[in-house]
C-alpha cells in the first residue's frame, strides 16, 4: 500500500507543475498537507530534490533514454 502511495504522488509530481514547484519551494509543507504516514513522508522527503530536477539529463545519463 506505501509503495503505491508514493508511486501515486510521484506520478502526480511528473504531470502537475503546480505540484512540482510546491514540491521544490517547501516539502515539507507538501508532506504534511498530504498527510503522508511518517514512513511514507520519510520516502517523499529524500525523493524531493529527485522529483522536481528540471532540464535534459545528462550525457552520462543517455543510456536510460
Amino acid at each position: 500500500m506505501e509503495e503505491q502511495i508514493i508511486q501515486e504522488f510521484v506520478h502526480r509530481v511528473s504531470t502537475d507543475e503546480n505540484l512540482r514547484k510546491e514540491v521544490a519551494d517547501d516539502p515539507n509543507g507538501v508532506i504534511m498537507r498530504e498527510g503522508f504516514s511518517p514512513r511514507v513522508a520519510r520516502v517523499v522527503a529524500r525523493l524531493a530534490p529527485h522529483m522536481t530536477v528540471e532540464g535534459s539529463i545528462g550525457p552520462a545519463y543517455n543510456f536510460w533514454t
